[in-house]
């Protein structure tokens, strides 16, 4: 979540260089949801709750938890206007009409491994290879208009201690030790969109497409995940 701000800001030096996007901002009420909260990093964390889309958990097959979510203009403002109440200082529609705004949807994708084996996947899935995002609405599949791996790192948790067992086998005593956590990994994607007004009244199945093919998705209603 801590970059989805970065991607506003990629997001928007790719879309300058598009037609007008098609998605209208209500400017007082993006500042004022924005001000709502005590900083942005609590709208990062509490705000955008409801654009979270849960393509897998932890508990998936693969051992790779993976998550999309989607942010518009009207979120980046409320960001900013957030950020000011931080701050203890005002921010007004002239501040919100300074931002580079583009009318576009942004994705922000964060997949998290924890063992071994779903490491590595991460890293061959992932990382080396990169991943895909697309919106199916009907028949229809929404293509992103772009896509960049904004981050990616390791994700252990190892405690520097030593976890010792005894195993008696037969008559014979063994003593086994090693690093006590777990290893893990992450990786971030940030995507791009573009939706007509009538797409975003539709119900819709967001598809993350992994290096080897494999298909994870989730069913949303678009008009309520950008029901601001």
């Amino acid at each position: 979540m801590k970059s989805l701000l970065i991607t506003w800001v990629f997001a928007c030096s790719v879309a300058a260089t598009m037609a007008q996007g098609l998605i209208a901002v209500d400017l007082d009420k993006a500042i004022d949801y924005g001000s709502q909260f005590k900083s942005r990093k609590q709208f990062l964390e509490k705000g955008l709750k409801a654009n979270r889309v849960q393509l897998a958990s932890a508990w998936a097959k693969d051992g790779i938890s993976k998550y999309a979510t989607f942010f518009t203009d009207f979120d980046a403002i409320a960001s900013a206007s957030a950020q000011a109440q931080q701050e203890m200082r005002p921010f007004s529609r002239k501040d919100a009409e300074a931002l580079p705004l583009s009318g576009l949807i942004y994705a922000h994708v964060e997949i998290h491994g924890r063992g071994m084996l779903p490491t590595r996947k991460v890293e061959s899935r992932y990382v080396k290879n990169q991943a895909h995002l697309v919106v199916q609405i009907g028949e229809e599949i929404v293509q992103p208009l772009s896509k960049e791996l904004s981050s990616s790192g390791d994700a252990s948790f190892i405690l520097p201690i030593a976890l010792f067992t005894w195993w008696d086998v037969g008559n014979v005593s063994l003593l086994t030790g090693g690093p006590l956590g777990v290893y893990g990994a992450r990786a971030e994607m940030e995507f791009v969109f573009r939706f007509t007004a009538e797409q975003l009244k539709r119900k819709a199945t967001v598809i993350l497409i992994d290096a080897d093919g494999n298909k994870h998705d989730e069913t949303v209603d678009l008009s309520k995940l950008f029901a601001r």
